[in-house]
């Protein structure tokens, strides 16, 4: 492949985008908008990057962002909100603890650790768990992460706010680090040095936000700290991902996930917090302190591992005025599909009077543009009755 130069040849008109913005903001104050807002986007993976060339080179990651973000900005005529998303896998923390990182050839396979570096308990104690920021940045993933911010920077100018990078939370890098069956075991019969544990690698997860949004410059040019694609509000710029806890209860949650999740929403804001699902600890995910400034305002989950407990988990934020963000992947649902099960969440957000909002990536090698017209106007549709259902 000839070498990548990468520009913006397209206009945003970016009146139109703080439109939208605002009535994301309005949703979120749980305040009337003409319609609920629709998560829904392009992906033009037309020069068929694989998922490693995309993690690993900032050139080729780049190009197919600018490609999504044309696309959609040509196709998509309301809601869409531009968005750059920088890659290299959710294993940095690892990384820089050690893990070394196993790539896949395929586009829809993410890269993982290779193995964990934590076999039994004794080894947590002897982890090197760096705090300063000239230690940190010349770790494992981290100069790849400040690379694609830079060259992201150098050629957007800013002009394009920009997700975070996956970075999940203190539960989600330890199951990586540490032998699967060590860490959950070790939840119940190593209490204290769990903790010990996590009390020091919760400082690194901070400290490694603080330096990657510090290099981006300004949060509120970014979507949120993390992967989600969603747009949040100013304030509520904080998340964090927790998948490891759809495997364990309310109390486990409470002791080893919610202290050092909260370092992260009170250094960032309370905003986004991500399990797939499913979600024993869902009554739980928001409420970090009294008054609503300590409470999680958004929800992100996988629709797929969600739906057999779509009741019971809506139930949990009934009254709650969340924000319930929910993933349409397309590896799950075709079209028809995404709008009927669209159609069904809304009935049901206005049952439990929650705003549920989509979040849908369309492949655009998959679909005329025509198409995917026809997929945002019937999702519009939808989200107009629905808004209008809903006692704001």
């Amino acid at each position: 492949m000839a070498e990548i130069k990468n520009i913006i040849d397209f206009e945003i008109n970016n009146i139109e985008i703080e439109k939208r913005k605002e009535r994301i903001r309005k949703i979120w104050r749980y305040e009337h908008a003409d319609h609920i807002p629709l998560g829904i986007y392009i992906v033009n993976n037309k020069e068929q990057f694989t998922r490693r060339e995309i993690e690993t080179e900032k050139e080729k990651n780049l190009r197919l962002d600018l490609n999504s973000v044309k696309k959609s900005l040509e196709v998509l005529y309301d809601d869409y909100i531009p968005f750059l998303k920088p890659e290299v896998g959710c294993a940095t923390i690892p990384t820089i603890l050690g893990c070394e990182v196993s790539y896949t050839e395929q586009f829809d396979n993410f890269s993982t650790v290779k193995k964990p570096i934590v076999n039994k308990i004794e080894d947590l104690e002897k982890l090197e768990i760096p705090l300063s920021k000239n230690e940190i940045i010349k770790k494992g993933l981290m100069p790849l992460n400040l690379e694609k911010i830079r060259y992201y920077q150098d050629i957007t100018k800013g002009s394009i706010d920009m997700t975070g990078f996956d970075m999940g939370g203190v539960m989600c890098g330890s199951v990586d680090i540490m032998d699967s069956n060590l860490f959950y075991i070790s939840l119940i019969t190593e209490k204290v040095r769990m903790l010990n544990y996590l009390e020091k690698i919760s400082n690194l997860y901070v400290k490694v936000q603080e330096i990657l949004t510090g290099e981006i410059g300004d949060l509120n040019k970014m979507m949120n700290i993390d992967w989600d694609t969603s747009w949040y509000p100013e304030g509520f710029k904080g998340y964090v991902s927790d998948d490891p806890c759809a495997n364990f209860g309310i109390e486990a949650f409470e002791t080893f996930s919610k202290p050092f999740n909260k370092k992260m929403y009170d250094r960032f804001g309370y905003g986004g917090f991500h399990n797939c699902g499913p979600h024993p600890c869902a009554s739980e995910y928001c409420n970090y302190g009294n008054g609503n400034n300590k409470r999680v305002k958004a929800i992100n989950c996988s629709l797929h591992f969600t739906y057999r407990e779509i009741n019971k988990f809506m139930s949990a934020f009934r009254g709650t005025k969340t924000i319930l963000y929910f993933l349409f992947e397309e590896e799950f649902y075709n079209s028809a599909e995404a709008v009927m099960l669209y159609k069904e969440i809304a009935e049901k957000g206005t049952e439990y009077n929650i705003v549920c909002i989509p979040s849908y990536s369309i492949d655009a090698n998959l679909y005329s543009d025509n198409d995917i017209e026809d997929i945002y106007d019937e999702f519009l549709d939808i989200s107009k009755e629905y808004a209008a259902s809903l006692k704001l």
